[in-house]
């Protein structure tokens, strides 16, 4: 090789390795905010990066009763739907929990039946100790009778008039009569100390316990749904008809992001967290086209430093691959009559003056 061919190849090199340095110092803008001090001193400007997001953050919707069975029946909506707080997202098969609520009320209406049973039972005991206490009369009036038998038989058998078989049939009538009397007192008293209402109390309570059961079969039936949480959008549906869901599913139905402005959530390496604070104007530069450009203002600045996000704006990388920490602060979203705004998720480039 020459020497001209020499110098003329390590020229093309050092070119080269220059264009390399330049395009590498631009690119890793995208990683570490620019130096705060713009050429000349005479403004000071941040650079750093961030998504378009909201406030509340996208969350996966899953049945309501996950993770307990689940087979879907019909999708009721399409990814992309504007949904109504408390639109109802799925159908599921829940034939066999209706039948549980059937079988609940049943329980009920039998429970019913014995304490309309019980409280017939205590009317009745009414009965019976009106019953009991006639009866005590009567056996009360017999003794009465029986004891002035005696008392004739008696008065015969002295005046040698009776005979003593008559005196002894008269004793036994009288002692016979006595008893009588007296069990039949013991009866009436007996009703009349304890009235069985202990027996309507019984039943009320288990009139509560299958109403209970009623209510906690219609609860697991009734979560047996997907419903929207809020007023928002349907941004990615993972599910279709005939999925089932249980413990073993790890993915859900839906994608949901609540209706709220949108914001940049931008994030700050340490080293230049001190030049940010709430109020400071922003220019918002979509990252692969310079031709869009919002402005904003900073609304928010977070108070720890944290891991960066990935997969998107609303994952919080909890497993990082580095120790690098930033601090994610919010800017507000100018929107134009007429201009289009940028989109949930996009990828931008926040210049802080």
């Amino acid at each position: 090789m020459t020497r001209g061919r020499i110098f003329t190849f390590l020229a093309i090199l050092a070119l080269s390795t220059g264009v390399l340095t330049v395009f590498m110092t631009a690119h890793a803008a995208g990683d570490k905010p620019a130096d705060p001090q713009s050429a000349g001193g005479r403004e000071k400007i941040l650079v750093c990066w961030g998504d378009i997001d909201t406030e509340d953050r996208f969350v996966g919707l899953f049945p309501e009763n996950f993770p307990m069975p689940a087979r879907v029946t019909k999708v009721l909506v399409k990814e992309g739907a504007e949904v109504k707080k408390g639109q109802p997202l799925l159908e599921f098969d829940n034939e066999q929990l209706n039948l549980k609520v059937r079988e609940a009320e049943n329980g009920i209406q039998a429970a019913l039946a014995e304490q309309a049973k019980a409280e017939g039972a205590v009317r009745m005991h009414t009965v019976l100790v009106n019953e009991a206490d006639k009866l005590w009369q009567a056996k009360h009036a017999i003794l009465s009778s029986k004891q002035s038998e005696l008392k004739e038989a008696e008065r015969l058998f002295k005046l040698d008039i009776g005979n003593r078989l008559t005196l002894e049939a008269a004793q036994a009538a009288m002692r016979e009569a006595e008893l009588n009397s007296e069990a039949a007192k013991i009866k009436w008293e007996g009703l009349k100390v304890e009235v069985p209402n202990y027996y309507v109390d019984i039943a009320k309570e288990n009139v509560k316990h299958k109403q209970t059961l009623k209510a906690q079969a219609e609860h697991a039936r009734d979560l047996l749904a997907c419903k929207a949480p809020a007023d928002g959008t349907i941004i990615r549906s993972f599910v279709t008809e005939g999925a089932n869901y249980g413990m073993q599913s790890r993915e859900p139905a839906f994608w949901f992001l609540k209706k709220n402005p949108l914001i940049v959530r931008a994030e700050v390496t340490q080293e230049f967290a001190k030049g940010v604070s709430v109020g400071k104007s922003a220019t918002i530069t979509d990252d692969s086209d310079e031709s869009l450009v919002w402005t904003g203002v900073v609304t928010k600045v977070g108070e720890q430093f944290l891991p960066k996000r990935h997969g998107g704006a609303s994952i919080l990388d909890l497993m990082p691959v580095s120790d690098d920490r930033v601090l994610e602060c919010h800017v507000s979203i100018d929107t134009e009559p007429g201009k289009a705004g940028p989109k949930f998720g996009q990828k931008v480039r926040v210049t802080l003056r």
